[in-house]
């Protein structure tokens, strides 16, 4: 399980390579991923958000959106890779893939499917 010092490197990098990034399309392969939500609804909610924001607490990494934070847990081996191009979707460890506006693409993979994550709309 990554530590705090771990967890922080994840955020800096997300930082550094998706502030302001806009989320064009959203495909969940892997339907426990968001835990609060019912995949399709958790995918339309992020579609046209803004990622504007970062934080943590403890493990757990807070991407500020528009209208949305968006909590994730990245538990036992959750990765984040930022792409050029959109992978094959049917490549066996991706289970969330986040096409940005500029053409790049977020994707989420998790070998073990312990990482959740959470949308939950601002006040």
């Amino acid at each position: 399980m990554p530590e705090g010092p771990e967890v922080q490197t994840v955020l800096n990098t997300l930082q550094d390579k998706l502030n302001g990034a806009v989320i064009s399309r959203v495909e969940i392969h892997h339907p426990k991923l968001p835990a609060n939500l019912p995949p399709d609804e958790f995918a339309r909610a992020l579609q046209g958000q803004t990622i504007c924001g970062f934080s943590r607490i403890g493990k757990y990494l807070i991407l500020i959106t528009t209208d949305y934070d968006w909590v994730i847990h990245l538990r036992m081996e959750g990765k984040f890779f930022v792409l050029d191009h959109k992978p094959d979707p049917r490549e066996k460890h991706m289970h969330a893939m986040f096409e940005l506006a500029d053409g790049r693409c977020l994707v989420y993979h998790d070998v073990r499917k312990f990482g959740r994550m959470y949308l939950y709309p601002k006040q």
